[in-house]
């Protein structure tokens, strides 16, 4: 699932100013910050079964808690909460917008509703920064003044110590090398017959903290004759769609509570798992000393005999990457795919009826259907395994939807074009300047380099200004990229709901823009 970041004002401040008082009435010769949280992996989204027991942000709310307790003990004011949920700080392509913008107040030295803020709090450095391009723009921000904090676990970094902590922690090979321990530690535990963990699988039992028992290690009696089911089934002739569609017949939900595909049958028997082999980056993890296949200590259902027999069905078929092993990411040195290929691919969804007289709702996606007279043909089609009552020409829809989109966008544009508000920094900027220029020329290299940090700050804000200006410009569109022109599409578009035919007409009627029921981005 993917992560979420949002900032808000401190809750008491916007009562006090509800209530007439002014900011310096609330901050009561407090010292302003800003309070930051992160976490990787929001725990209660990585299954049904997590989510029961832990509700959605509850790191995050846990971070804030005792940055808050933090702030207390130091006579500091968090005057703005910034929380990037679920997005990690090692990947340099990741952005986390929380951070961004966190970096910018503290910069500044004010936020965009302006008021001043000059410490941050965090209730480690890690969860501030991982790399170290981002180490330089938080230390760039802490100490664009004299006066600039950062506290971490109720301790004061002074500037000697944040310098320190940029060759202990923000390293890229600092980064490589977690990675590579955590690799180290899977790797051991699978030679030892460890559980895979991560996930709960269907057929196997949650983890119970009483008992100690481990996830996926036992059986559970319920899932487990319905996994040998889809065992034996696939072998005889039926297809991984067919078992999908029986068991969402039946009302046998996955072990994240979700409906069956023919993709997701197909991952859980064709995984190693199923007869007590694991794999790391799509190879078997072998004895060192024997050189034959570790077998775990998990219950599995299958011999390696039927889980070979699944492997071979599964290439038979024609997938190709005939076996799963990563569970669900490539194999070391396997480029990814491209998520998309169509423009409105996502947008999409299904109007369709069930038989329970509700609405479909399910993503529609793009597939190509070429014939004879249009090799080049393709369909948005309902992937509901139980549906299937939608289909629509690509072309048609979106030729149809580009003309939508581009009118939104044109719509859109005199607000953006219009006079932007004045960049946070510029108060700042201005008063270092008039400091630097009071000074001699030997004391001005400090303030030279805080200076050059601000006007760099207003450069990126300028482009990103501009950047903005030129994504609302269609007359760029032809030579925009598909994931530019998503980008755009997403500005303006939320879904799309494709309603069926009416009875009586024909597939060959022409297109019919008014079964495309629009929902605009908010």
């Amino acid at each position: 699932m993917p992560g979420w970041s949002r900032s808000f004002l401190d809750p008491s401040l916007v009562m006090a100013l509800e209530a007439g008082r002014t900011f310096e009435e609330w901050l009561g010769g407090r010292i302003p910050a800003v309070d930051y949280a992160r976490i990787s992996a929001d725990q209660s989204t990585r299954s049904a079964v997590l989510a029961k027991g832990r509700a959605a942000g509850t790191g995050i709310r846990h971070q804030h808690e005792e940055n808050t307790e933090t702030a207390a003990a130091f006579s500091v004011a968090i005057v703005k909460f910034y929380e990037d949920n679920g997005l990690t700080a090692a990947q340099p392509t990741f952005v986390r917008p929380a951070f961004m913008e966190m970096v910018d107040a503290l910069h500044c030295r004010r936020t965009t509703e302006g008021f001043p803020v000059q410490a941050l709090i965090a209730t480690e450095h890690e969860r501030v920064w991982r790399l170290a391009s981002d180490f330089a723009r938080v230390h760039q921000a802490v100490t664009v003044t004299e006066e600039g904090l950062f506290i971490e676990r109720r301790s004061v970094f002074d500037l000697g110590s944040l310098r320190n902590a940029e060759a202990a922690v923000t390293s890229d090979g600092e980064v490589r090398r977690t990675k590579e321990r955590i690799e180290r530690h899977v790797r051991r535990r699978a030679i030892d017959g460890g559980t895979p963990g991560g996930r709960r699988r269907f057929g196997w039992l949650p983890p119970d903290l009483c008992s100690g028992l481990k996830i996926n290690m036992r059986r559970d009696p319920e899932e487990w004759p319905v996994l040998r089911e889809m065992i034996d089934s696939a072998p005889h002739g039926t297809s991984w769609n067919a078992i999908a569609r029986q068991l969402n017949t039946r009302g046998v939900p996955t072990a994240s509570g979700n409906r069956w595909s023919g993709a997701t049958v197909r991952q859980a028997l064709v995984n190693p798992v199923m007869c007590g082999y694991r794999a790391i980056h799509g190879e078997l993890v072998h004895d060192p000393v024997t050189g034959a296949p570790v077998v775990g200590q998990w219950d599995a259902p299958a011999t390696v005999e039927e889980w070979e027999a699944l492997v071979r069905l599964s290439r038979g078929r024609g997938s190709k990457r005939g076996t799963r092993l990563t569970n669900g990411s490539p194999s070391a040195g396997v480029e990814p795919r491209s998520l998309r290929k169509y423009l409105f691919s996502g947008y999409l969804r299904c109007g369709a009826s069930r038989e329970d007289g509700l609405v479909c709702g399910s993503k529609m996606g793009g597939c190509a259907r070429p014939t004879a007279t249009n090799p080049g043909n393709a369909v948005h089609v309902c992937t509901a395994l139980d549906c299937g009552g939608t289909a629509r020409s690509v072309r048609d829809v979106d030729r149809h939807l580009q003309e939508v989109v581009l009118a939104l966008l044109d719509e859109r544009r005199p607000f953006v074009d219009e006079e932007q508000p004045e960049w946070a920094g510029t108060p700042l900027l201005q008063a270092l300047i008039n400091r630097r220029d009071s000074l001699g020329s030997e004391q001005r290299s400090d303030l030279e380099a805080r200076i050059s940090g601000l006007e760099a700050a207003r450069e990126r804000h300028r482009r990103g200004r501009q950047d903005a200006l030129a994504g609302w410009d269609t007359s760029r569109w032809p030579a925009m990229t598909l994931e530019e022109r998503r980008a755009a599409v997403g500005t303006v578009l939320r879904s799309v709901t494709d309603l069926p035919l009416p009875p009586g007409r024909s597939r060959r009627a022409p297109f019919d823009p008014t079964l495309l029921r629009i929902t605009g981005a908010t």
